[in-house]
C-alpha cells in the first residue's frame, strides 16, 4: 500500500510561481467574460501550472494558499 502521508505532502507543496503572477492570474480568470478570453487566460498563465489555474479559476484556493501563506 502505498504511503499516505507523502503524497497529502506533495498536495501540499507551495507554488513555484511568484505571488504577484498567481494574483494576476486569478485577475484575469476572473475578468474573463467569454471562452475565447478564458481559453487565452489558461495559455497565458500554463507556466504556473494547470493545477493552480484550475483552483484559482475555480476559487478553491487564494493565490496566498497556493503560495503556502493562507489557511487551507
Amino acid at each position: 500500500m502505498a504511503d499516505d502521508s507523502r503524497s497529502e505532502e506533495v498536495l501540499n507543496m507551495p507554488a513555484i510561481a511568484s505571488l504577484e503572477d498567481l494574483k494576476a492570474a486569478q485577475k484575469d480568470l476572473q475578468e474573463a467574460k467569454d471562452l475565447n478570453e478564458l481559453k487565452a487566460t489558461f495559455k497565458k498563465w500554463r507556466r504556473i501550472g494547470w493545477k493552480n489555474v484550475c483552483k484559482l479559476w475555480l476559487e478553491e484556493r487564494t493565490p496566498e494558499q497556493l503560495k503556502g501563506e493562507g489557511d487551507h
